[in-house]
């Protein structure tokens, strides 16, 4: 008996150290994704935000670069925060009250399907689909070749995130709080998970994780097959734009700062409110107490030198450096690894979208509308352009070309 109740109280113990972490066995055999769709780009396309499910925005191998010329413009109306992806030589976008499929060489319509909004959501394209958040409380599938539906799927709350699909499953967030994971093919919930606060941001997925933020500040580390959450590490600000996934860590903006988070960090239950207690009898002085220690997974962070700049928008990250701006138009280059900097670069306006790398080259916009291609290892300028109005939308690359947004609702492809 004395033997069985070890075993019995080291098991209890292992059940509740693994609390939530030991998989959902409902969802691992009767919830299954059907197909093996992904998102993930392939040369020559960018097929969804981020361009990669960790969300990197880096393309190592680019030997074609776009020279500083404009193609063509087209002007798409009421300006939406929705980047083009494009797939196979077709841009697809969110715009007002509209989703659109337009001809990447020369900028014509191919359709047009009428929305009941602007779209924010930035389409994600897999297999014959393009998948899509929408503000009227719908997650929707629609053939990429005339934009008819192919399944919807109901939420509590309007959804503004980019979709993510990996494996076959779609991973997009709600302002209700809740990461949704949607089989690709048929929309039915394979998970839904609930966080602290409203979700705008695109999941970063890699190596079986799945990463969010909230609104609230929250950075959330989850498994990407069920769900259940492994880790939830706070800030005291908000955020509306997804994390980056890549050098063992997990980088991630709130009010205005870069946090680099160990990327398999991994909570206890009840240790946050241990550490509030053992906050509060340091904080007494009582004697032998230490001071506690911080947040579990906690690399590093940076913020520009002046306290009314801030970054507001996620970084890219090639290698082992990462790429931001911030409000008061500093460009920098920081070290991925321990964040100390590289370099970095004054332009002439506030930076509020994230760059892109490709290959040796960084491209970015500031809101008095140019784009800058710079030099990846010196910061030296290599051309810039004015596009006549602000850049508040990444840009994206495919077929030796950048598409880019300007508020103005022009959409520009620049060769």
């Amino acid at each position: 008996m004395i033997r069985f109740g070890i075993i019995a109280t080291m098991l209890t113990f292992l059940i509740w150290l693994n609390y939530p972490f030991l998989p959902d066995p409902a969802i691992i055999l009767f919830k299954r994704p059907t197909t093996d769709l992904s998102s993930a780009s392939q040369p020559g396309q960018w097929s969804m935000i981020g361009w990669n499910s960790q969300k990197t925005r880096y393309l190592p191998d680019v030997t074609n670069q776009p020279k500083g010329e404009v193609l063509w413009s087209r002007h798409l109306g009421t300006n939406t925060l929705s980047s083009p992806t494009v797939a196979d030589g077709v841009i697809y976008m969110g715009a007002h009250f509209r989703v659109i499929a337009l001809e990447a060489d020369t900028g014509d319509l191919i359709w047009e399907r009428d929305a009941t909004g602007p779209v924010h959501s930035s389409p994600a394209v897999a297999g014959d689909s393009i998948y899509l958040g929408f503000l009227d409380h719908r997650i929707m599938a629609m053939n990429r070749s005339d934009g008819q539906t192919r399944w919807q799927v109901k939420t509590e709350d309007a959804v503004s995130a980019s979709p993510t699909v990996s494996k076959g499953i779609v991973y997009i967030g709600g302002w209700d709080g809740i990461t949704y994971a949607l089989d690709a093919s048929s929309g039915k919930v394979i998970w839904e998970t609930q966080g602290v606060s409203s979700t705008h941001s695109s999941v970063a997925i890699h190596d079986g994780l799945a990463y969010t933020t909230d609104t609230e500040g929250n950075l959330y580390i989850m498994s990407a097959r069920t769900g259940q959450k492994r880790h939830r590490f706070r800030t005291p600000g908000g955020n509306t734009d997804s994390p980056v996934a890549a050098n063992g860590l997990v980088y991630f903006n709130s009010s205005g700062k870069v946090y680099a988070i160990d990327a398999k960090a991994r909570g206890i239950p009840g240790e946050l409110q241990f550490k509030k207690v053992w906050a509060q009898f340091w904080l007494w002085q009582i004697p032998g107490v230490p001071k506690p220690p911080g947040q579990k997974g906690g690399r590093w962070r940076f913020s520009p030198d002046s306290e009314d700049a801030g970054i507001i928008s996620p970084p890219a990250v090639a290698d082992s450096v990462l790429y931001a701006g911030d409000t008061h138009g500093i460009f920098y280059a920081r070290d991925g690894i321990d964040g100390s900097e590289v370099w970095r670069l004054q332009a002439d306006g506030a930076i509020s979208a994230s760059p892109v790398v490709l290959g040796n080259l960084i491209y970015f916009g500031t809101r008095n509308g140019t784009l800058y291609a710079l030099d990846r290892s010196s910061g030296e300028s290599i051309w810039q352009i004015s596009l006549g109005a602000p850049i508040e939308a990444a840009p994206t690359f495919a077929q030796g070309r950048i598409y880019i947004r300007t508020s103005d609702g022009q959409l520009h492809a620049i060769q």
